[in-house]
């Protein structure tokens, strides 16, 4: 063996180890001259930045009942509103957010499904409240007061523009989707919430 081959081996180990630290460099260099960029993970619905928090009081059971934040911490919850009777259309919607807790497999215990009226008085004048109640016995069924904290309320959760809204286990409203949202992509953000809280 001649004295030029271990010089040799030893300049392609040096060239070699220059070639790996050079690397990520290049391939840095290669995705940023070429616009690559990472898919974003994507909501389906609408973020609510910085989330509202529900007003201490506000709500009422439909049998009249003060129904307290406090009552609706520790779990999730999705609150469908509901302008005028509870009709075809809307009891398809229950089934529908029905199906979409039930999706959720071992985890839908941890997610509390709410119909949220627009006044006591509407609601309790509706002829399909008692076919809901009946169809649906661990739903909770609510309304606005009709002192300020309901007006607050109601402002809060308007049921015109966004008609489901997602409120977390500190009673805070943080995701809204409009009338007729897609379903699926309801069911993908709630199994991305459940999977990364430490609360609820």
């Amino acid at each position: 063996m001649t004295a030029a081959a271990p010089l040799a081996r030893g300049r392609r180990t040096l060239l070699l180890v220059a070639a790996l630290l050079a690397l990520p460099f290049v391939v840095a260099f290669a995705l940023y001259w070429f616009e690559w960029r990472p898919a974003k993970l994507a909501n389906h619905g609408e973020l609510i930045t910085p989330p509202r928090p529900l007003p201490e009081s506000g709500l009422t059971h439909v049998d009249g009942r003060p129904l307290n934040t406090e009552e609706l911490k520790r779990k999730w919850s999705l609150i469908m509103v509901n302008v005028g009777d509870c009709a075809t259309a809307c009891q398809r919607d229950l089934q529908q957010i029905r199906q979409v807790q039930v999706a959720l497999n071992k985890e839908m215990v941890r997610l509390r499904r709410v119909l949220l009226g627009h006044s006591l008085t509407e609601l309790r004048a509706d002829p399909g409240l008692s076919t809901v109640q009946a169809a649906y016995p661990d739903l909770l069924v609510a309304a606005p007061s009709d002192d300020e904290a309901g007006a607050a309320a109601r402002i809060l959760l308007d049921g015109r523009q966004h008609r489901y809204y997602v409120v977390d286990p500190l009673g805070n409203v943080m995701m809204r989707y409009p009338a007729q949202p897609d379903m699926a992509g309801m069911l993908k953000d709630l199994e991305r919430l459940l999977k990364y809280s430490w609360v609820g």
